[in-house]
């Protein structure tokens, strides 16, 4: 399966199409003079088959182009795929469309609108193409595995004008880098050394060899447990001893009782760090309540303070008038009582008329008299207050003492609860980590089986690892290459090239052709003149087609040779296309080579196309009916009436 070339067409600004039309098998010529656009054909169509750059040259294509296009055909099924052209400071675009299926006529301007991107675009021609699933894997260096893709494919499709007449290059973009390498990892894939099984098997022996990796790294593991079981026990152990969960006194350099030791310790009851009291609501409660006795302490102690100081201000009243009245008693001046107005309080005579100073002393001395009862009468319910305030003082203090230790112990209960909690967590973890040793080692005790497990992914390895024997591959590249070097020394004998009377083969690992001599084997660089470059080139293309066509392989099915005999007629002695006025030598040269192409394209048959793009035309029948166009006097690639408009 694979498809070949129906149309190449160009888009101008202005919305007009100018198509030229490749459709159908065999020999496909394109003659015309120089500068009219045909080299710019192998350009067009890789740039529209997902090359990252345009590489049509600048110039009057690049000025009046807005897109490119192909339309390809496999079997029953088209597919039109059109790209922009980049902009003037751009080396590519993004904007491609495509569109399957049949349809009567080419899309409008109008209708080119992106619809996918390049990754897409290569993933839809790769499985257009029939390429399948595929990889190859390096045997040495650090390359990684690569998948082939339509991209690889071209290389063996295209020979540009300065790749077929190349004594170094035999095939298309071979001095780009990386380019040669890729060619020489995905060749046995399209030669069809490797076929779509294989790359089944190939999954296969991954997973066998994963399977393989993974038993290996487990028995290391245990191994490494083996080794290090009698340290991991021993601090496992100490571990438990720390926490209390396995007696100090014991010791022992047996795994098994270690192992059955640890065992014993796991399974013991741990007290939950959730059912230990909690201290912090007593302590919160005990220093409220401390914290109000010492106010009230305070309060009590202000109180007293206010109580003595009035007792004390009272005494000293008291005494001050107790020692005025003594001294008018002692003088005879007071006797302590008064008859009233008319009676002097002094000396207790009779008075004629009441005299106002008389009443105002004998008022001041009722009312000392008065005070003093009254402070005598006072002092000893101030002392009885003093005394049940200093009482409620010290019952304060001594509840504070027995509060604040209770406070104390509160503290202490608290600190040992959290120890506790501290040690029940700590235990806890010791024990999690126990366990999952346990179940380590109990799972390694289960693997006893694991070297029987081994030999047998080896042996599944070694049995798959003959299906896909990369030794096998090279032996049927080598004999698929012998075979086509019989087709290529057959062309290269109608062709009478030089060294043609020996064998010809392709030397893939150095991607050349070499001739085998009686001397020895010849490389295309030795081999001299123009001719002879052009030729094994044209030999080798076509001698691989006929193979690919033959098995069926996914590679388009369309040979581009762009001026093939330009070592018999460069463009300066074109003359309409015609040959006669070449030397004989030449003349016949580009007989043969026309025929020769025609033959092999006759040969080769349906599905296959040899397009070749070139000056010469001949004067045949068969070369006649295989023109497609003459782009000669105004007519080219690009219309006389685009430029104009330019």
């Amino acid at each position: 399966m694979s498809f070949t070339l129906r149309t190449v067409s160009v888009y101008s600004f202005g919305g007009e199409c100018r198509t030229v039309d490749f459709s159908g098998s065999g020999l496909r010529i394109l003659t015309g003079r120089a500068k009219t656009g045909k080299s710019s054909i192998i350009d067009i169509i890789d740039y529209c088959f997902g090359r990252s750059e345009c590489y049509v040259a600048e110039g009057v294509i690049r000025r009046n182009v807005s897109w490119f296009a192909v339309e390809i055909e496999s079997g029953n099924d088209r597919l039109f795929i059109a790209r922009r052209n980049p902009d003037a400071d751009a080396k590519t675009s993004s904007d491609i469309y495509i569109r399957r299926g049949h349809y009567d006529q080419l899309p409008l301007y109008p209708d080119l609108q992106k619809n996918t991107n390049i990754d897409g675009l290569i993933r839809l021609l790769t499985r257009f193409a029939g390429i399948a699933e595929n990889e190859h894997r390096p045997l040495t260096g650090t390359r990684g595995p690569l998948q082939a893709t339509l991209r690889h494919a071209l290389h063996l499709c295209f020979q540009k004008q300065d790749e077929i007449a190349s004594r170094d290059r035999l095939f298309h973009r071979q001095g780009d880098e990386f380019i040669p390498q890729s060619i020489k990892d995905t060749f046995p894939y399209f030669l069809g050394a490797v076929d779509e099984d294989h790359f089944l098997r190939q999954n296969e022996l991954d997973d066998a060899k994963l399977q393989l990796r993974q038993l290996e790294t487990n028995k290391a593991a245990l191994q490494k447990a083996s080794t290090d079981a009698l340290q991991r026990f021993r601090r496992f152990l100490i571990d438990a001893k720390r926490v209390g969960l396995v007696d100090q006194s014991f010791e022992t350099t047996d795994n098994n009782a270690a192992l059955a030791e640890l065992g014993r310790a796991i399974s013991q009851d741990l007290q939950s760090p959730s059912f230990l009291p909690s201290g912090s609501d007593l302590i919160q409660r005990l220093e409220n309540e401390l914290k109000t006795l010492r106010e009230q302490l305070i309060e009590t102690r202000n109180e007293i303070r206010a109580t003595t100081h009035f007792l004390r201000e009272q005494t000293s009243f008291s005494r001050e008038a107790a020692e005025q009245r003594a001294r008018l008693s002692s003088i005879g001046l007071y006797s302590g009582k008064s008859d009233g107005e008319n009676t002097c309080p002094l000396c207790d005579s009779a008075l004629e008329a009441p005299l106002p100073g008389a009443l105002a002393l004998n008022t001041a001395l009722e009312q000392l008299d008065r005070q003093l009862d009254s402070v005598g009468a006072e002092s000893p319910h101030l002392q009885q207050r003093l005394d049940a305030l200093g009482k409620k003082g010290t019952e304060l203090q001594y509840t504070i003492v027995s509060t604040q230790r209770n406070l104390e112990r509160a503290y202490a209960d608290d600190e040992r609860a959290r120890r506790i909690r501290d040690q029940v967590i700590e235990r806890a973890r010791v024990v999690g980590r126990i366990g999952a040793f346990i179940d380590q080692t109990n799972g390694s005790n289960e693997e006893n089986d694991i070297d029987a497990q081994i030999e047998a992914a080896k042996r599944r390895v070694e049995m798959l690892a003959e299906r896909v024997n990369t030794d096998m591959i090279q032996e049927k590249v080598y004999t698929f290459l012998n075979l086509i070097a019989d087709k290529m020394t057959e062309y290269a004998g109608e062709l009478d090239l030089e060294h043609a009377g020996g064998r010809i083969r392709l030397d893939i690992t150095k991607l050349t052709v070499v001739a085998e001599t009686v001397t020895g084997p010849i490389s295309l660089n030795r081999i001299g003149s123009g001719e002879n470059w052009i030729g094994y080139h044209v030999v080798t293309l076509l001698a691989l087609h006929h193979w690919f066509r033959a098995q069926g392989r996914p590679v388009p099915g369309i040979v581009i040779f762009d001026q093939p005999t330009q070592a018999h007629y460069p463009p300066e002695a074109d003359q309409a296309g015609r040959v006669d006025g070449l030397q004989d030598a030449d003349r016949r040269a580009v007989y043969r080579l026309f025929e020769l192409m025609h033959q092999a394209s006759e040969e080769i048959g349906h599905g296959f196309q040899l397009i070749v793009l070139d000056h010469a035309h001949l004067e045949e029948p068969w070369f006649n009916d295989a023109i497609i166009e003459r782009w000669r006097g105004e007519e080219a690639l690009i219309p006389a009436e685009w430029i104009e408009v330019d």
